[in-house]
C-alpha cells in the first residue's frame, strides 16, 4: 500500500524528491572512520535517482507534449512535474551524478554532490518561476565551493605551475557574480508576475490571458529573463565564466558543469521564457541569431589559440550550446525536440572527454598541451578512447551529435535558411580544433619520455611523480624514458556508461 503511494503518477515526483533527500540525512549518521561503507552506500543513494527517472520515463505519454505527473504541493505552494525536456534531462542528469560520486575521495565531497543533485532534480522537475529561481541559486553555493576549495572535497592536490594559471578562488568568484548579476535582473521580473498575476506557478501563468501583461511589459520583462538564462547557457559577452570554471573545477566538477548546469539554462528558455513572453522571443529573434553565431565562431575561433586542453573543450561546449539556442529560439515544429537531443549528445559526448582530462591530469599533473604529446605509443586504450570521442564531438555520422547537430539545422532552416547556411559553413571550424588537438595529444614527439618525466611508472606508485615540479621549474629535463600508465579497469568503469550511452543514441536515436 505504502509503495503504491510513493509510485502514484501524482505523488512520485515530490516522493523521489524527499526519499532521495530522507536517504542523503540518513549517510550522516555513518561513522567518519568507515569510509568504505559511506562510500559504496553514498553510491547506491545516487542511483536511486536514476531508477526512479527510469520510472518516470516508463509512466511518460510520449504522445503528449503537456506536463504530466502533476503535482500540489499546498504547504510550500509549488507544483512539480515533467515534460519531455524536462524527463530526458532528470534521467542525464541521474545517469551523470553517480559517475561524479565515483570520483570522489572525501565524505564533504560526496555529500555536496548528493546535496547538489537534490537541487538540481528540483530545479528541473518544478513548475514554479520561483521555486526555479531558489533551487538553482541553492546549488550555486555548493557549486562555489566544488571550484573554490577542490583539494578539500575531492581529496586530490592540484598545482599551480605558473604564475598565469588561473586562480581556483578567481574562477569561483566569477561564476558567482555572472549568475547573480543575472540573478538581479531575474528576482524582479518574477516579483512583477506576480502582482500580474497573483502567483509564480507556471501552469498559470502559460494558460492565463491577464490584459495586464501588455506587449510592452512584455517586451520589458523579457530581458530579465533572457539576461539570467544567457548566463546560464552561456552566450557571448557573458560566457567568460565557463571556460575559467572548468579550468579551476575537479574532474567531477567539469562533468558537472557539462553534463548538467548548462543544460538549466537551455531549459528554462523553453519551460519560461518563451511560454510566459512569446511577443518578446518573436521581435528578439534576429537580435538571439546574431548572438548566437557570434558565439559559435568566436568559441571555436578562439579554441584553436588555446594551449589549455580542457579550456578548448569548454570553448567547444560554448559552441554546442550557441547551436542549442538558435534552435530553441527558431520556434519550428520540431525546435524543442532537436534541442533537447542535442543537450542531450552534448550532456554525454563532453563529459567524457572531461573524463579523459582528468585521467590523463592524474598521471602528468598537467593541462599545458605542449607537455601533452606523443601518448599514443603510450597508452593506446586511452588514444581510441580520445579518437571516438573527438569523432563523436565533431558531429561525425553514427554519432549523437551527428543527429542533434541535424535536427537543429533543419529547425533554423525551417525558419530563416541564411543562418542555417552560416552555421553549416562554420561546421570546418569544429572539425579543425577537434582533429588538431587529437593529433597534438596522441601524435607528435615524445616529450613525456624524454622532455618531462612526470607520469608514474608502472610499480612504483607515486614516488615518480615527486619532484617533478622542482626539476621543471629548475630547468632540469629527465632525459630517462618512462613507462606510462593506460587506463586502469575503475577508469574504464567510470567511463564505460557515458560511452554506452553515446553508442546507444548514434544508432538508436529514436530511443
Amino acid at each position: 500500500m505504502f509503495l503504491d503511494l510513493l509510485l502514484h503518477p501524482n505523488n512520485t515526483i515530490i516522493a523521489l524528491l524527499l526519499t532521495f533527500a530522507f536517504l542523503c540525512f540518513v549517510l550522516l549518521f555513518i561513522p567518519i572512520y568507515n569510509y568504505s561503507m559511506f562510500r559504496i552506500l553514498s553510491l547506491a543513494v545516487a542511483f536511486v535517482p536514476l531508477g526512479w527517472s527510469l520510472y518516470l520515463w516508463i509512466l511518460y505519454d510520449g504522445s503528449g507534449q503537456t506536463f504530466q505527473c502533476i503535482c500540489h504541493v499546498p504547504m510550500i505552494h509549488l507544483s512539480f512535474g515533467i515534460d519531455a525536456a524536462g524527463l530526458s534531462l532528470v534521467i542525464l542528469t541521474s545517469a551523470i551524478f553517480p559517475v561524479c560520486i565515483m570520483l570522489m575521495r572525501t565524505i564533504s565531497g560526496i555529500l555536496t554532490f548528493l546535496l547538489l543533485e537534490i537541487f538540481i532534480l528540483a530545479s528541473l522537475l518544478v513548475l514554479d518561476i520561483l521555486g526555479f529561481y531558489l533551487t538553482f541559486e541553492s546549488s550555486l553555493i555548493l557549486l562555489y565551493l566544488l571550484i573554490a576549495r577542490p583539494e578539500r572535497l575531492t581529496g586530490t592536490q592540484y598545482v599551480k605551475h605558473s604564475a598565469g594559471d588561473y586562480s581556483t578562488m578567481d574562477a569561483a568568484y566569477k561564476i558567482t557574480l555572472y549568475t547573480m548579476a543575472g540573478s538581479l535582473l531575474f528576482l524582479p521580473v518574477i516579483l512583477i508576475l506576480y502582482a500580474n498575476y497573483g502567483t509564480t506557478n507556471l501552469l498559470i501563468l502559460t494558460c492565463s490571458n491577464n490584459p495586464m501583461l501588455s506587449v510592452d511589459k512584455q517586451l520589458i520583462l523579457g530581458w530579465g529573463l533572457l539576461a539570467v538564462f544567457a548566463v546560464k547557457v552561456p552566450l557571448i559577452p557573458v560566457h567568460l565564466w565557463l571556460p575559467e570554471a572548468h579550468v579551476a573545477a575537479p574532474t567531477a566538477g567539469s562533468v558537472l558543469l557539462a553534463g548538467v548546469l548548462l543544460k538549466l539554462g537551455s531549459l528554462g528558455l523553453i519551460r519560461y521564457l518563451i511560454p510566459i513572453f512569446p511577443v518578446f522571443v518573436v521581435k528578439i529573434f534576429p537580435v538571439i541569431a546574431v548572438m548566437c553565431i557570434v558565439s559559435f565562431l568566436f568559441s571555436t575561433l578562439t579554441t584553436l589559440r588555446q594551449v589549455d586542453i580542457k579550456k578548448i573543450i569548454a570553448y567547444s561546449s560554448i559552441a554546442h550550446m550557441s547551436l542549442v539556442t538558435l534552435a530553441i529560439f527558431s520556434l519550428s515544429e520540431h525546435s524543442v525536440a532537436s534541442s533537447t537531443f542535442m543537450m542531450v549528445a552534448h550532456g554525454l559526448v563532453s563529459p567524457a572527454l572531461f573524463l579523459l582530462v582528468g585521467f590523463l591530469y592524474e598521471r602528468s599533473h598537467t593541462k599545458y598541451l605542449p607537455y601533452l604529446t606523443g601518448l599514443g605509443s603510450h597508452m593506446p586504450i586511452y588514444a581510441s578512447l580520445f579518437f571516438i570521442l573527438t569523432l563523436a564531438n565533431m558531429a561525425m555520422p553514427l554519432s549523437p551529435n551527428f543527429i542533434a547537430e541535424v535536427l537543429c539545422l533543419l529547425s533554423v532552416f525551417a525558419v530563416h535558411s541564411l543562418y542555417a547556411y552560416v552555421f553549416c559553413i562554420s561546421q570546418v571550424f569544429t572539425a579543425t580544433y577537434s582533429i588538431w588537438t587529437f593529433n597534438r595529444v596522441i601524435h607528435g614527439y615524445n616529450s613525456v619520455a624524454h622532455l618531462v618525466p612526470s607520469f608514474p611508472v608502472k610499480g612504483t606508485g607515486n614516488s615518480a611523480i615527486k619532484g617533478v615540479y622542482t626539476r621543471e621549474l629548475s630547468g632540469q629535463r629527465g632525459p630517462e624514458a618512462l613507462n606510462v600508465s593506460d587506463l586502469s579497469r575503475r577508469e574504464l568503469a567510470i567511463i564505460l556508461p557515458l560511452l554506452i550511452g553515446i553508442f546507444w543514441l548514434g544508432l538508436k536515436p529514436m530511443a
